[in-house]
């Protein structure tokens, strides 16, 4: 477990430092452009590359996961350098060009880290309480982050923040060569198969399994509304409530805390495999009823939904990912999340898309009523299938080269 703490504590700093870049970057277009809606597509531009997930699972299935991490963590860390640069030049559309790198470098990152590396480093029996304890670690980060963030950018400005940001990177870069390689470590389908064909397994098992599909379904439909709430929230803050940047970090800092908890009390509420069906469901609907309080027009009563929400989000994010850790084999992990992860991250964009036209309404019930919407609707989904998902009987798939039928 002594790696998989120095993966956890690494990681975590990042997630601090890229709390600057959600602040900041919104923060510095509404000052150079003074356009809101460029504020929140900003979100849109650094998730879009999840619509290529798939291709880059292939990737990440063939080649040593940390040596995937570290390429993608010095490439983030590159593109959060070069935005300040481009800030100061009004060079807009780079920025946007620069966003997009980045996540493509993150999403190699975050699927070789949380569904590759993290199951070859954490004994099987313990993956629910160690995506508890990683994704309550993440979202402690992303509590202690937006507060220094808010006083950074009020200090010395969104640019410098950026650079604090960059920083963080070579951590985990570093961290990447620290990890001792466990197994075959993403390696085993190298040289093996086509990518065409790598592809086509991770994609056929994906639609073997109902279970999967259902889940991926009720988190994207979620993500529709959610997705891009925190530059939303940043936004109102700054256009219709004339809140400080110390404020706005506050606030989002205390939805990472009620996220934090969420994670971290995940694995306690009816505890099982077999309860794990009935537990997202209960996170979900904390989710929805958080989603029902940023329809009340007081900024404190939006901002205790907008917690009340994140607390049933950190133990939606905990939860599911013990349950794909457990119900995907290793060597299609990267692959199988990855086309999960195209769904739910890929409605992420047109979430900012969504909110980007409702940000400039007057009023919170037209502002944040996607997210109620597609909250209650995620809810519904997944909840009205739980029974029949229950009595399923999993079935365990082998990858094609193992000369199993998919």
């Amino acid at each position: 477990m002594k790696s998989f703490w120095l993966l956890t504590g690494a990681t975590a700093i990042s997630t601090a430092g890229n709390t600057f870049l959600y602040l900041a970057v919104p923060w510095a277009l509404v000052d150079s452009t003074g356009s809101s809606l460029l504020a929140v597509l900003s979100l849109a531009a650094q998730t879009a590359p999840y619509l290529a997930a798939p291709l880059l699972g292939a990737l990440i299935d063939r080649y040593d996961r940390r040596f995937l991490m570290a390429v993608g963590e010095t490439t983030q860390g590159v593109c959060v350098a070069l935005i300040p640069l481009l800030l100061a030049f009004r060079i807009t559309g780079m920025v946007f060009v620069a966003l997009c790198v980045m996540g493509l470098a993150k999403v190699i990152s975050d699927v070789a880290v949380g569904y590759g590396l993290i199951p070859s480093l954490v004994p099987r029996g313990r993956l629910d309480q160690a995506s508890s304890w990683f994704n309550s670690a993440q979202m402690t980060a992303r509590f202690a982050g937006p507060a220094l963030a808010g006083l950074t950018i009020a200090s010395v400005g969104p640019l410098w923040a950026l650079e604090v940001d960059a920083a963080t990177f070579l951590i985990t870069t570093l961290t990447a060569f620290l990890i001792p390689q466990v197994g075959k470590d993403g390696q085993g389908d190298r040289g093996m198969t086509s990518m065409k064909a790598s592809l086509r397994e991770g994609i056929a098992y994906f639609r073997s399994r109902s279970d999967l599909k259902r889940l991926t379904f009720a988190v994207a439909l979620y993500n529709l509304g959610a997705g891009a709430l925190e530059p939303t929230l940043l936004t109102v803050g700054v256009d219709q409530w004339n809140w400080s940047s110390t404020a706005l970090g506050v606030a989002v800092s205390c939805g990472a805390v009620a996220a934090a908890l969420g994670a971290w009390l995940s694995p306690m509420v009816l505890p099982g495999n077999e309860r794990r069906h009935s537990r997202i469901s209960i996170w979900l609907g904390a989710a929805a009823f958080g989603a029902l309080g940023l329809l009340i027009g007081t900024p404190i009563v939006v901002v205790v939904g907008f917690c009340v929400l994140c607390f049933g989000e950190g133990g939606v994010n905990a939860t599911t990912m013990a349950y794909r850790q457990h119900e995907i084999p290793n060597e299609l992990s990267g692959r199988v999340n990855a086309v999960i992860r195209t769904f739910i991250m890929g409605a992420v964009p047109v979430s900012a898309l969504m909110l980007g036209l409702t940000v400039n309404l007057s009023g919170a019930l037209r502002v944040f009523f996607p997210v109620t919407v597609t909250a209650l609707l995620a809810l519904f989904v997944w909840t009205i299938q739980r029974k029949r998902l229950e009595k399923a009987p999993t079935t365990r798939l082998m990858p094609v080269s193992e000369e199993r039928s998919m």
